[in-house]
């Protein structure tokens, strides 16, 4: 499917302006139940300006979400963490770091870029000091369980 720019003159109705293909960013927005009247499957942007306040304000919505969770967890006793839960969430780090570098990067700024990134690696870097911490007490603990046992 070709992407089509056109600008016409008002008073006249002639065209001023054609670009053919243009590459954009496309998502397909969800649909209030409140305004049944509009129904959109896709939208495509293609002014930059905009482009990067629908990313910023899509990435914040993933990072706050993922940063909340992450904190309940990194304040958590070490005794009720599990280690499983942790690398889930290295995971869902992995998934929004590999959405910014895939989906993300030809839209963005290369400030804006370097920062989400910098973000999601201080994310990494704590939740990692986390299970290295756990890892470290379960070891602890299953060398006294098994002291004990002899």
């Amino acid at each position: 499917m070709s992407s089509y720019l056109i600008k016409k003159d008002k008073r006249t109705g002639e065209i001023v302006y054609m670009e053919y293909d243009l590459e954009g960013y496309k998502f397909n927005p969800k649909n209030s139940s409140d305004k049944p009247y509009i129904s959109v499957k896709s939208v495509t942007l293609y002014k930059p300006e905009m482009i990067n306040h629908v990313l910023r304000r899509k990435f914040e919505k993933k990072f706050e979400r993922l940063s909340q969770i992450i904190l309940k967890f990194l304040y958590q006793d070490d005794d009720d963490c599990d280690e499983g839960d942790f690398f889930i969430l290295l995971d869902e780090v992995a998934r929004l770091k590999a959405v910014v570098e895939i989906q993300y990067k030809k839209h963005l700024k290369n400030e804006e870029y370097k920062d989400y990134l910098a973000k999601l690696s201080f994310l990494d870097r704590q939740v990692r000091e986390k299970l290295a911490i756990i890892s470290y007490h379960n070891r602890l603990n299953n060398e006294f369980t098994r002291g004990r046992g002899m």
